[in-house]
């Protein structure tokens, strides 16, 4: 029981008396008394109206939450009171979660049901479990709060952003993609697989007509193509020491699994093949290239429990882990970062020699504060020493980067925020000029 403001100075009456009545100790107990008086009638009051104060809360949120983006969670709150109910509702998301509201105040008449909810954002994958729903009812005479606690436990699991996914899927059908930044594919008029016929028009290359079909309905006839599909996309995703690094509170190996899950989706949509490998020291996981909406159940499941680890990647047993069980020519993106010299020459010997069998793709997120450092005027020695590390960081790992371009790798080097949409906007922009 939680006394509210108009119960704590009712009781506080007493004490009052019994300063005023302090010339005249016969009267002093009038002041004990009141306060006796006030604390029972509060108790009663509160136990009375907790009991009449029948609700049923239940919380609606999928098993499945997405990693670094809002989840929608809503609590149904239901009245079987006879009278009208001043309620908060408390909710008890995991630990961790990002939750910028979590408890709401409601006002429900007798026999009402009203919906609340908030949004979570979940900063890790894994197994998590939400708490009870707590409820908390002023009195009737308005003198206490009741507080009651509604048994709703329920496990869920955080997964790579899936709802990024659903997004994009809605975007497509309505044809809204350049509002988030990703590109069109689709182009008719370009590539070399047949797609439609359709009349011609004056600015139509001559070698595009189909003569056969111009004869037949006596006019010119312009043949449409489109890019190519069914080709292979293979996603390496480096889950080794440099992934470990936290950027706004998600890790590199996180921001780098929700681009390769938004990246396989796309694939799909274009009827291409995906496939996956994760890889650190060892190979975690391989799954092999298929076509179809149910790949990305499959791959989803493996990057859900994937963690990166503090051990060196291992580049040379990738690939070898790659050419032994995928033959076909292939996309092969890469999801990486490069810090040290070190590192960056042991990509660059095993990432180069995938061509020309392969197009390398390699995809590096880049560290907005290991640039803010570099920028900063320094103001004091320790800084000036920061200032020339990171410097020389940032010119070995553009180092790298040419050095990878010029052996016939693609490149994507983009911060967090803008890893998804960029590395997606490549592999579009590969397919459409057909270097795959």
């Amino acid at each position: 029981m939680i006394l509210t403001p108009l119960g704590l100075a009712i009781l506080l009456i007493g004490p009052l008396l019994i300063v005023l009545t302090e010339p005249y100790p016969s009267l002093a107990g009038l002041g004990w008394g009141w306060m006796v008086f006030v604390v029972l009638a509060a108790v009663l009051d509160n136990l009375l109206s907790r009991r009449a104060s029948v609700v049923e809360v239940s919380r609606r949120i999928d098993d499945r939450l997405s990693l670094g983006t809002e989840n929608r969670v809503e609590i149904d709150v239901y009245s079987r009171s006879d009278r009208p109910l001043d309620l908060l509702v408390k909710d008890d998301p995991p630990l961790g979660f990002q939750t910028s509201q979590r408890q709401h105040n409601l006002k429900l008449a007798p026999f009402q049901t009203q919906r609340v909810g908030y949004d979570t954002v979940p900063q890790a994958r894994g197994d998590y479990q939400f708490g009870d729903i707590h409820l908390r009812g002023r009195s009737r005479l308005a003198l206490s709060w009741w507080q009651r606690r509604i048994p709703a436990e329920q496990a869920i699991q955080v997964y790579p952003d899936l709802l990024q996914v659903h997004r994009y899927d809605l975007m497509m059908r309505k044809s809204h993609l350049q509002q988030p930044g990703f590109r069109l594919l689709r182009r008719l008029g370009e590539g070399t697989q047949f797609e439609s016929l359709r009349d011609y028009v004056p600015d139509d290359d001559f070698r595009d007509i189909d003569w056969k079909a111009s004869a037949r309905r006596s006019k010119p006839i312009t043949r449409n193509y489109q890019i190519e599909r069914s080709q292979n996309l293979i996603v390496m995703i480096d889950a080794g020491r440099m992934m470990c690094a936290q950027l706004n509170g998600m890790s590199k190996l996180d921001y780098a699994i929700n681009a390769a899950l938004m990246l396989a989706y796309v694939a799909i949509r274009q009827d291409d093949a995906v496939g996956m490998m994760v890889f650190a020291d060892t190979v975690q996981t391989f799954v092999p290239p298929r076509k179809g909406a149910a790949q990305i159940g499959r791959l989803a499941d493996q990057l859900y429990a994937v963690e990166p680890t503090m051990m060196e990647p291992d580049y040379s047993a990738a690939l070898t882990t790659l050419h032994t069980r995928s033959r076909k020519r292939a996309l092969v993106v890469i999801l990486t970062d490069i810090i040290d010299k070190e590192a960056s020459q042991q990509l660059l010997a095993h990432a180069a020699s995938l061509y020309p069998q392969h197009l390398p793709l390699v995809v590096t997120i880049r560290d907005p504060r290991l640039e803010q450092t570099a920028d900063l005027a320094p103001q004091d020695i320790p800084a000036v020493y920061q200032r020339a590390v990171a410097g020389g960081l940032l010119r070995d790992r553009q180092g790298a980067l040419l050095a990878l371009r010029r052996r016939g790798a693609r490149i994507v080097d983009a911060r967090p925020e803008q890893l998804t949409v960029a590395t997606v906007n490549t592999y579009l922009a590969i397919k459409a000029q057909q270097l795959l």
